[in-house]
């Protein structure tokens, strides 16, 4: 295992109390009814429930008062309804029984048949491992290496369950981390790594996730791979969820190594929710090639969401070279609508080589589309005579019939 420096367990271990005292607040036991005399004939009532709301609320209820001795009856019920239940109903049914026999339910979910049941199979994998490593994941991690070991297809359920229980217990999260180091290949190791910053997110909220990620990010021990991985998880999960605390947090790592789509994922997810934030949040970064590739995705993921109010923000703006990749995004999306305009977003472009880009290539466009309204732009644009026989030649035969109108980005939208 990676040993953890001092800092970093400090770190994990400011993480794990705020998960504890998170889990310990939502996974509380609920207050439920009395049991009922037969509960297996109540569970199977409620699983009739036509509201998938009511249903799984009285089902989990129901669960809740799950114990050893009802399993055969209980089990008769899903066993009869396992082809028509949904896969929540189910997850619940495994979770419960991994309560007081984890070590059963894995048992039983991996004889039930590869043929016509695999997607029930990987439910009751890993609900049952989830549910184990959240009592115990110690124990739970040396038995989903031996499920792993022999059930090669199941080894994304069983490592995704494990991850999942284990950071609901709010336990051993430097245990976590050693844990996902070694986990072999590279590709499940990311997805596990991405599966535990949602959890922490989910359970104790973005700074919880973040501390965590901190203190792999820290870890010299650490391969470049996983901080990556950690990394972008965090901007991901973080992100959606508090995207100005993530954008403050991702700031310190803007000339890490690990780091290079920081502007990128950070400025997706802000720019779908809050357009302007996450230009003032880029505008802070050095400028450079990943800054303008945040812009442009931010401004992308703003115009999807809000075209006019992204347009309008472009039209205010005092331009600069910070400006120019959103101003080659509205021209893009404004092409097939409106070739001249599009192609008069291009020439406020400041950098010479992106004007010159955004030009040539609305152009060729416009010119495979209406050779005639094209070639009139053509005679009166700032290309000269090289870039516009680069633009008539582009299309072939130089000749097309007229554009069809097509409907304005964002129009209808709120």
């Amino acid at each position: 295992m990676h040993p953890i420096s001092k800092g970093a367990a400090l770190a994990i271990f400011a993480a794990t109390a705020v998960v504890a005292f998170g889990v310990g607040r939502v996974t509380a036991p609920a207050q439920t009814a009395g049991r009922p005399a037969d509960l297996a004939g109540a569970i199977r009532a409620s699983l009739g429930e036509g509201d998938a709301v009511r249903r799984l609320a009285a089902t989990t209820a129901l669960l809740e008062r799950l114990e050893r001795k009802d399993l055969p009856d209980v089990l008769a019920v899903y066993e009869g309804m396992m082809p028509a239940i949904d896969a929540w109903d189910l997850g619940a049914f495994f979770g419960a029984w991994a309560r007081f026999d984890p070590a059963g339910a894995i048992e039983y979910a991996l004889a039930l048949p590869r043929r016509n049941m695999l997607e029930e199979r990987r439910i009751g994998v890993r609900a049952a491992l989830a549910g184990w490593a959240y009592a115990d994941p110690a124990k739970a991690r040396v038995a989903a290496e031996k499920v792993a070991k022999h059930n090669a297809p199941l080894r994304v359920d069983v490592w995704n369950g494990l991850v999942t229980g284990w950071v609901r217990s709010g336990r051993d999260l430097e245990g976590l981390v050693g844990f996902l180091a070694e986990l072999r290949p590279r590709t499940q190791r990311d997805k596990s790594a991405e599966v535990a910053v949602r959890e922490l997110v989910r359970v104790a909220g973005a700074d919880a996730a973040l501390a965590w990620a901190d203190a792999i990010l820290g870890d010299e021990s650490q391969e470049q791979s996983l901080k990556r991985a950690v990394f972008e998880a965090a901007l991901r999960n973080s992100g959606a969820l508090d995207p100005a605390r993530t954008g403050a947090w991702v700031l310190g790592y803007a000339e890490a190594e690990y780091a290079p789509d920081g502007a990128v994922i950070t400025g997706r997810r802000w720019g779908r929710v809050d357009g302007t934030a996450a230009m003032a949040w880029l505008e802070k970064l050095p400028a450079g090639q990943p800054r303008d590739r945040g812009v442009r995705e931010a401004f992308l993921a703003w115009a999807t969401a809000d075209w006019d109010g992204a347009q309008a923000w472009l039209e205010s703006a005092s331009l600069t070279a910070f400006h120019d990749p959103a101003l080659e995004v509205l021209a893009e999306q404004l092409l097939a609508w409106d070739p001249a305009e599009a192609l008069g977003w291009c020439e406020r472009i400041l950098g010479e080589m992106p004007r010159a880009r955004c030009l040539s290539s609305g152009a060729s466009r416009w010119y495979a589309k209406d050779a005639l309204a094209a070639e009139a732009w053509l005679q009166t644009s700032s290309l000269d005579e090289e870039a516009r026989s680069e633009v008539r030649k582009s299309t072939g035969t130089g000749q097309a019939g007229p554009a069809k109108r097509r409907r304005r980005p964002g129009a209808g939208q709120g």
